[in-house]
């Protein structure tokens, strides 16, 4: 039973293919041996080139130090390569301010590909089966979180889980029939962790109302996979649209349903700035963005989602930058605006060259003889002198002419000359010093976006 349903995730999944060269995550106990000895029984059969061990001693416990002296006599039982490590994991977690399981985690996955390097191997092989696809279902549904609830793949990217369909019961059963021996770990039996209550209490539960938990879950999972799988896909090609933006166009998602709407605002803001969203977060963002005037919510103490006009931004009270800083350019010169992550370059085109320039919306040109201009920000009393107009209006009235939103005032550069605002970068050109077919003292300016900027 247990060897047909290992050998039925290998060919379903495509997990191992001919000459691979599999890890083997090694705890000592009854699933990773169970695993390395299908390896060891079938390695002929599937072709593997080297069949290695790696086991991580996180010194938790009083075994800890037998537990590695286990591993270390089974490799040497079956003639397999073992690697062992030492590491104070629970020092670990106090110093980085994290949970001792998910340092564990951590610390086991980075043990694992520095032995997949040095050794040149290309597969890891985990022993999570069909009841840690369960437990780990129910730990998610508990929490509240629609991703974990789709539970974990027989493969992603190169680690593999070839007991995907085979459950806890059987897998002890097949460790008694073929006489392996394995160590226990007590602290599984500890309800003072989450998912010993679900393993231990829930499940069971569950399955005296459902006695086919387990088939039920693997279906549910497979099917909530395929979904996600496709909606981040297509989520993918829209985020796409954003890239090098510093805020989301509300215009590029008006159209899709709230599904794909959220995943890329999510998925920006993670891209981004390295937040994850909660879904009360996101069930607030999809709100605020179906509502006219400026919205703002709290994504962290001094991080805001602030919404205006169409856009989108994402605001760290902490870090407010400068806006009093002014940048000299000479023609001939470029210059990097690191407050607004753009290029600007000045430089005397030729006129068969400027033709060329003309529909370049990147590109503003001016009839004046001048070698160094002034790039500064938005301040008290500024004016702007539109095409069409004798005087000057208020900048803030041009601003909101051009739906420019409040928090991206300050940080747009103003490209200026004998105090006149020439151009408001990269939004609308000035009515000084305008250009004919008869200009003869041209003088262009380009703007190239380099990076995002929060």
């Amino acid at each position: 039973m247990v060897e047909k349903l290992f050998l039925k995730a290998i060919k379903d999944y495509s997990l191992i293919n001919p000459n691979d060269r599999v890890l083997v995550a090694f705890s000592g106990g009854p699933d990773s041996v169970a695993l390395t000895y299908l390896f060891y029984k079938f390695k002929d059969f599937l072709k593997l080139d080297r069949i290695v061990l790696a086991h991580l001693n996180h010194s938790l416990r009083e075994e800890s130090d037998l537990d590695e002296s286990f591993s270390k006599s089974f490799g040497e039982k079956y003639g397999i390569p073992v690697f062992t490590k030492k590491v104070d994991v629970r020092g670990i977690a106090k110093k980085n301010r994290i949970s001792i399981e998910e340092a564990g985690r951590l610390e086991r996955y980075k043990f694992f590909q520095e032995v997949m390097q040095n050794q040149n191997l290309n597969k890891l092989a985990t022993a999570h089966h069909l009841s840690d696809l369960v437990e780990t279902m129910f730990l998610w549904f508990i929490q509240g979180s629609k991703r974990g609830l789709k539970g974990f793949k027989p493969k992603e990217g190169n680690i593999i889980r070839p007991l995907y369909f085979v459950k806890k019961e059987d897998i002890l059963d097949f460790c008694q029939k073929n006489a392996l021996e394995y160590v226990i770990d007590k602290t599984n039996f500890d309800r003072r962790y989450v998912r010993n209550k679900v393993r231990l209490d829930i499940v069971p539960l569950a399955k005296s109302v459902n006695i086919a938990l387990e088939e039920s879950l693997l279906r549910l999972s497979y099917f909530e996979n395929l979904d996600e799988d496709f909606l981040d896909s297509y989520s993918k090609e829209i985020l796409s649209k954003l890239k090098g933006k510093n805020y989301i166009d509300l215009n590029v998602i008006k159209d899709y349903h709230d599904t794909v709407k959220y995943r890329v605002i999510r998925d920006w803001i993670y891209e981004n700035f390295g937040l994850h969203l909660s879904y009360e977060k996101l069930i607030k963002v999809l709100s605020i963005i179906k509502t006219g005037g400026t919205k703002m919510i709290s994504l962290e103490k001094d991080v805001k989602l602030i919404k205006e006009y169409d856009r989108l931004f994402v605001r760290n009270l902490e870090d407010v930058e400068n806006f009093d800083k002014e940048y000299k350019l000479k023609i001939g010169d470029t210059i990097f605006i690191k407050e607004a992550g753009i290029t600007l370059t000045a430089f005397k085109p030729e006129k068969v060259v400027f033709e060329t320039l003309k529909n370049d919306k990147n590109v503003e040109c001016f009839n004046l003889q001048a070698e160094e201009f002034t790039v500064r920000f938005k301040r008290d009393g500024d004016r702007f002198l539109p095409f069409g107009r004798k005087t000057e209006k208020k900048l803030k009235d041009i601003f909101i002419d051009l739906k420019i939103p409040k928090n991206m005032r300050k940080s747009i550069p103003l490209l200026v000359f004998n105090d006149k605002i020439l151009w408001i970068v990269g939004y609308k050109r000035s009515a000084y010093y305008p250009v004919d077919e008869n200009s003869q003292n041209l003088v262009c300016f380009k703007v190239k976006e380099e990076q995002s900027c929060s």
